[in-house]
C-alpha cells in the first residue's frame, strides 16, 4: 500500500505541473527580456513600433524627471538604445507617440519637446519654431485634415492643430488645467471629442467637437459629469453594442464609475451591481481584452499595494465583472501602485502583454502566457487619414456577434498603449467580416478572415489574403510529388526556401523526414500590399524496402516549348505511364510509353495544349512516381 501512495502522489505532482504549465497567467519577464538598470520611481510607459519592423518597442521614464529609457525590440530581447537614439538625459512626465512630421515614422513628444523620428533609430529635437509647448497628453486628427494634432492639458486645455509643415497652431478650449484625458467619438459623427478628468473633486468635462475647430461643453446634457478626482480614465465598448463607453478611476471620495453610452448623445451610470465600483485610490485604469474572449475587461492599479493592489475585472459578458487579478499573477503584497501602464503584444503571440511603471515593484514587463482565446491583431496604416490611424473604428462580425474597437493616441495620465487593435475571438476560428471606418471617411472591407493572424490594412488598398492550394491533396505518398499553388497575379512571391514562383514543388524522396511539414509563402501585389499563408503537408514515412527503390530520372526539353517536347530517361526498363497536369493538378494528358530503356528519348506532341505552365509526371512499372518536371508552353 505504501508504494501505491507514492505512485499516486507522483502522478498528482506530474498532473499539477502540467496544469500549471498551461495556466493562463501573467509572468514577470522584465530581466529575462533585458530590461534593467532603471533608477527612481516608475512613472510613464509608451509602446510604439519606431522602426516599422512589426515589433513593438518600449519607452519608460521615472517620476523625478531624471530618467528616460528607450528599448528596441530585437525579438528575443530588448536593447537599450537611449544613447544611440540621441535621447540621453531626458525626462518624461508623459510619453506621447504620434506621427506628426508626415514621413511615416512615428515621432516622440516628451514634456513639450518634439523629437522627430529620423527613421534610422535616431531622433532629432525640432521643437524650436514648431509651436509645441506645455504638457501634451494625447494625439488625434481633430480637424480631419490627415495630420495628427496634439492635445495639451497644462497650463491650459488646447488643441495644437498640425499645419502639415512641422509647425502647430494653438487653439485654447479652456484656461484651466486637467489631469487625465481620453479622446473618443462619443456620438459617432466622425469627429473626435474630448473627455477630461480632474485631479481634485471638480467636475469632469466632455467637449463635443463641432467640426469647425471649436468644442462645446456638453457634460451636463450628456450626463457625463463626475465630481471626483479622476486619476484613471479610459474609453471603449465594454458591452459590444458598437458605442464607446467610459470608465473613470477614482482617487477621491467617490467610487469608480462605468458610464454606458446610450447611443442618443447621453451616458448612463451602470456601476451599481456591475462589480466595477473599484477602489477610491485608483492610480490608472484601462479597458483591455486580456483573455481574448471578445469582451473588454478593466485593469486598474491602486495606491494600496498591500491589501488589494491591482485589480483585473474580467468582463462576464452580461454587464457584470469579476476580479481575477490575484490568480492572474498581477496582484498581491508589494505589487502595484503603478502610475503608468501600456498594453501591447511585444512577442507577437496574439496575447496582449502589460508593462507597468510605479512606486513599489517600479518597472515590470508582464508577459501574457497561455492566453486561451483566438485573435486577430490589426495594424492600420492611414494614407488620407493620419499614418497612425488614430480615431479609426473597426467593426468585426463573427457568428452573428460584433466587436468594435478604436485606435487611441494616448489616454489616461501616464499611459500609452500600442496603436494595434487586438480582437479576441474566443473559440471562433473565422471572422465573417471586418470593416475599417477611417477618420477621412473612407472604408476598407474584408470577408472570411481566418483567426490567429496579424493583418496590416492600408487605407484605400484591398488587403491580401493568399491561399495555398495543395495538388492533388495534402498527403504525399512515397516517391510522390505535391504542387503548392498560391495563384498568379501577384508582383512578388517568396516561399520559405527563398524561391520566387507562384508554385512550389515538394517530392517525398527517401531523404525526406516523414510526418508533418509546414510550408509558407508571402506575396505582394502591385500596390505594395503583402499577405502570407501557411499549409501543413503530411509526408508518408519510408520503410527500408522503400528506401531501396528509386524514382525515375528524366529531363524535359526544350523549355519553353511550342508544339513538341522531348523526354530523355536514365536507368529504367519497361512500360512507363506519362501524365501532363495543369498547375491546379488536373490531368490533361495520360499516355503510355512502351519498352522504355536506358537513354531512351520520347517526343511528345503538345500542340493541343493552350499557353501556360504545365507539369509532367511519370509512373514506373512498379508504381513508383517520379519527381515532377515543369515546362512552359
Amino acid at each position: 500500500m505504501k508504494y501505491k501512495i507514492i505512485l499516486i502522489t507522483g502522478l498528482f505532482v506530474f498532473i499539477a505541473g502540467q496544469l500549471l504549465s498551461q495556466q493562463h497567467i501573467f509572468t514577470n519577464v522584465t530581466s529575462q527580456m533585458g530590461i534593467s538598470g532603471q533608477t527612481g520611481l516608475g512613472h510613464s510607459v509608451g509602446w510604439c513600433d519606431i522602426e516599422n519592423d512589426g515589433d513593438l518597442d518600449l519607452a519608460i521614464s521615472n517620476q523625478d524627471g531624471s530618467g528616460f529609457w528607450l528599448y528596441r525590440n530585437d525579438g528575443s530581447t530588448f536593447t537599450n538604445i537611449t544613447s544611440s537614439a540621441g535621447l540621453s538625459g531626458q525626462g518624461a512626465y508623459k510619453i506621447l507617440w504620434a506621427e506628426v512630421t508626415n514621413d511615416t515614422y512615428t515621432d516622440l513628444l516628451l514634456n513639450g519637446t518634439l523629437y522627430k523620428n529620423d527613421g534610422d533609430g535616431t531622433f532629432s529635437d525640432i521643437t524650436i519654431g514648431s509651436g509645441v509647448s506645455g504638457y501634451l497628453y494625447s494625439a488625434a486628427d481633430f480637424d480631419k485634415d490627415g495630420y495628427n494634432d496634439l492635445l495639451r492639458l497644462s497650463p491650459d486645455v488646447s488643441v495644437l492643430f498640425n499645419d502639415g509643415d512641422n509647425t502647430f497652431t494653438s487653439s485654447i478650449i479652456e484656461n484651466d488645467s486637467y489631469w487625465v484625458v481620453t479622446c473618443l467619438d462619443y456620438d459617432l459623427d466622425g469627429w473626435m471629442d474630448i473627455y477630461l478628468g480632474t485631479y481634485d473633486n471638480y467636475t469632469n468635462k466632455l467637449y463635443r467637437n463641432m467640426g469647425d475647430g471649436t468644442f462645446e461643453d456638453v457634460t451636463s446634457s450628456a450626463n457625463a459629469g463626475y465630481n471626483g478626482a479622476a486619476h484613471g480614465l479610459t474609453s471603449g465598448d465594454f458591452n459590444n453594442d458598437g458605442l464607446p463607453d467610459l470608465y473613470i478611476g477614482s482617487y477621491g471620495n467617490l467610487s469608480c464609475k462605468l458610464l454606458q453610452n446610450q447611443g442618443d448623445g447621453t451616458f448612463s451610470d451602470v456601476t451599481s451591481g456591475s462589480g466595477a465600483s473599484g477602489h477610491n485610490d485608483t492610480r490608472t485604469t484601462s479597458f483591455i481584452d486580456y483573455n481574448n474572449d471578445g469582451f473588454l475587461d478593466i485593469f486598474s492599479s491602486h495606491h494600496d499595494f498591500y491589501s488589494y493592489s491591482n485589480t483585473l475585472l474580467r468582463n462576464n459578458g452580461d454587464g457584470t465583472f469579476t476580479n481575477v487579478a490575484p490568480q492572474m499573477g498581477i496582484s498581491g503584497e508589494w505589487i502595484g501602485d503603478y502610475f503608468g501602464i501600456g498594453w501591447g503584444d511585444f512577442n507577437n503571440d496574439g496575447a496582449t502583454d502589460l508593462f507597468a511603471a510605479g512606486h513599489i515593484d517600479k518597472y515590470r514587463l508582464f508577459r501574457n502566457d497561455n492566453c486561451p482565446g483566438n485573435f486577430l491583431n490589426i495594424n492600420l496604416i492611414g494614407t488620407v487619414s493620419t499614418y497612425n490611424a488614430v480615431g479609426a473604428m473597426v467593426v468585426l462580425w463573427a457568428e452573428g456577434e460584433s466587436i468594435t474597437r478604436w485606435v487611441h493616441g494616448g489616454e489616461g495620465k501616464h499611459d500609452f498603449s500600442s496603436f494595434n487593435l487586438e480582437f479576441g475571438l474566443d473559440d471562433k476560428t473565422l471572422a465573417d467580416s471586418l470593416i475599417v471606418y477611417w477618420p477621412a471617411g473612407t472604408e476598407n472591407k474584408m470577408f472570411n478572415i481566418e483567426a490567429n493572424q496579424f493583418l496590416t490594412i492600408t487605407e484605400g488598398l484591398s488587403p491580401i489574403n493568399p491561399e495555398i492550394v495543395a495538388t492533388p491533396n495534402d498527403t504525399v505518398g512515397i516517391y510522390d510529388t505535391i504542387i503548392l499553388n498560391v495563384g498568379i497575379g501577384y508582383s512578388l512571391y517568396q516561399w520559405q526556401d527563398g524561391s520566387g514562383d507562384s508554385l512550389f514543388i515538394a517530392t517525398n524522396m527517401s531523404g525526406v523526414n516523414g510526418g508533418e511539414q509546414v510550408y509558407w509563402v508571402e506575396v505582394t501585389d502591385q500596390n505594395g500590399c503583402s499577405g502570407t499563408d501557411t499549409i501543413s503537408v503530411w509526408f508518408l514515412p519510408f520503410t527500408q524496402i522503400d528506401k531501396n527503390k528509386t524514382g525515375i530520372s528524366f529531363k524535359v526539353y526544350p523549355n519553353p516549348a511550342t508544339d513538341k517536347i522531348s523526354i530523355s530517361f536514365g536507368d529504367i526498363t519497361g512500360d512507363v505511364e506519362m501524365q501532363i497536369l495543369t498547375t491546379f493538378g488536373k490531368v490533361v494528358y495520360n499516355g503510355g510509353l512502351k519498352q522504355v530503356r536506358h537513354n531512351y528519348i520520347e517526343n511528345v506532341d503538345i500542340s493541343f495544349l493552350p499557353s501556360g505552365i504545365f507539369f509532367i509526371r511519370l509512373i514506373s512499372p512498379d508504381g513508383k512516381i517520379s519527381g515532377i518536371s515543369k515546362f512552359v508552353k
